[in-house]
């Protein structure tokens, strides 16, 4: 009978198993590779948030006052203030995104806010997911959401996007 059917066609047992093996190795590197991606982004949203430290604190020790403090409290008088104090010393760009699409936000939380920010002071805020907060709070202070110098408004558990607070001690 096979002899009047001719060759069979197919693919053999080992010619599947070695096409199996390559798909596998394909999404294994597409995985790492979007791992890899997003561990560049936490990267830089944690240079980012140190760089805007850092630059808070250069402007203090030229001007002997936070940016955007204009009646000398102690306090930012607003985000539209700090940041044109910061660009005009060119120590941070409002321009500036957050690699995750959020843009950066300086404050004070008075008495007021402390039940979403939990404690009192200048802060500079940015939106994150969850899981990027979080990681984000373990590398730069002590990884709890309601403790430190950064503090979220929400856990850093499920979905959609939390304000992660770095206050400017």
């Amino acid at each position: 009978m096979r002899k009047l059917l001719g060759k069979e066609s197919g693919f053999t047992l080992v010619e599947l198993a070695i096409g199996l093996v390559i798909i596998g190795l394909l999404i294994g590197a597409i995985l790492g590779g979007a791992q890899m991606i997003n561990n560049a982004k936490v990267r830089r949203q944690v240079k980012d948030l140190q760089g805007l430290y850092a630059g808070a604190y250069t402007y203090f020790d030229k001007f002997e006052q936070l940016p955007g403090d204009r009646d000398g409290d102690g306090q930012f008088d607003g985000n539209d203030t700090v940041w044109s104090d910061m660009e005009a010393e060119n120590l941070a760009h409002e321009a500036r995104r957050s690699p995750f699409g959020g843009t950066y936000t300086w404050g004070w939380s008075d008495t007021s806010m402390v039940g979403t920010t939990h404690r009192q002071g200048n802060y500079v805020s940015i939106s994150l997911p969850p899981e990027v907060a979080g990681n984000v709070d373990r590398q730069l202070d002590d990884g709890v959401d309601t403790s430190g110098v950064i503090t979220a408004d929400a856990a850093y558990t499920g979905s959609g996007r939390i304000g992660l607070y770095y206050f400017i001690d």
